[in-house]
């Protein structure tokens, strides 16, 4: 065969291939807006919702999760996919997060010496693992060969002894780097802590890719102001678990709360990899967003 030949049909598989890239690429960050697009609205109906609810067992019902961690797994437990019952956390982009190395940050708030989660944070990201519990004395924490410990408590700065992630960031030197999960379960500390917190955030002080926090029942109005701080911190709800084991299951509600930019991330290690951009889903286009318009709509009735 002619020289020339050959390099020409190897130019045009070389520009095919490299348009299928770029084909690829554009249908790919399509199909990841959509979905931005897709959890706006969801978003926006609960916002609008005039829901009043009408018993205590009722206070969590407005929000529910409005978006969707193709990567989402309950985590936390001896072996990845074991976790069960009262302690593991649902958690997105876990294998995202493990490509990061010991860059990732992780910060435990009331451990119990319980330290399943954090083991598995270890085993299965190698992340930098802090833990903080005033319950537990320093000499008596199990969890010392894989995370470090204080005994310190999550709070306002100045009440009852207690420091504000901004001034905990402050005193561990990781004023300039990010906390890619943050876990929370400090029996109605959240209260103090979270609206604070969401307002750093917004303002670009602090970042953070994951909350993982159970949250006890207030006052509608108290929940409301929580939430109204997710969103002005461009988080979404991507988990809602109520628990059973210790809170008759509406007292306390797991919540997994993850930064735009970061699902967006995951979600594109998930949606645009070669094999999942041939689903059909994929190329639904705004159909997607108009039927979750008819399905929130029966949610806000």
């Amino acid at each position: 065969m002619n020289q020339n030949i050959v390099l020409g049909v190897l130019n045009d598989s070389t520009d095919s291939s490299l348009r299928r890239q770029r084909s690829l690429s554009v249908k790919c960050e399509k199909t990841i807006t959509d979905l931005d697009k897709n959890f706006d609205l969801r978003r926006s109906v609960r916002q609008n919702s005039g829901y009043i609810p009408r018993s205590v067992k009722n206070h969590f019902d407005l929000f529910e999760p409005e978006a969707i961690c193709f990567s989402e797994e309950r985590f936390g437990y001896s072996g990845r996919y074991n976790a069960f019952g009262d302690g593991p956390k649902f958690v997105c982009g876990v294998d995202v997060i493990a490509a990061k190395g010991k860059d990732c940050l992780v910060y435990s708030v009331g451990s119990n010496n319980r330290i399943e989660f954090e083991t598995a944070v270890h085993d299965a990201m190698g992340c930098d693992i802090h833990v903080f519990d005033p319950t537990v004395a320093k000499n008596d924490f199990i969890g010392g060969h894989i995370s470090t410990f204080y005994q310190w408590r999550l709070g306002i700065d100045g009440r009852r002894e207690g420091k504000s992630v901004e001034t905990i960031m402050k005193e561990l030197g990781h004023v300039n780097r990010k906390i890619d999960i943050l876990k929370i379960d400090c029996e109605g500390c959240e209260y103090d802590v979270m609206p604070v917190l969401f307002d750093q955030m917004a303002e670009g002080k602090i970042a953070i890719d994951q909350i993982l926090i159970e949250m006890h029942t207030r006052d509608v109005e108290t929940i409301k102001k929580v939430f109204a701080g997710v969103d002005k911190a461009k988080m979404r709800i991507f988990h809602k678990e109520r628990n059973n084991w210790g809170c008759n299951g509406y007292r306390c509600v797991e919540y997994a709360f993850v930064s735009e930019s970061f699902l967006r991330e995951a979600n594109k290690a998930i949606v645009c990899s070669t094999t999942n951009l041939k689903l059909p889903f994929l190329d639904s286009g705004e159909s997607e967003i108009e039927g979750t318009t008819n399905t929130t709509s029966v949610l806000e009735n």
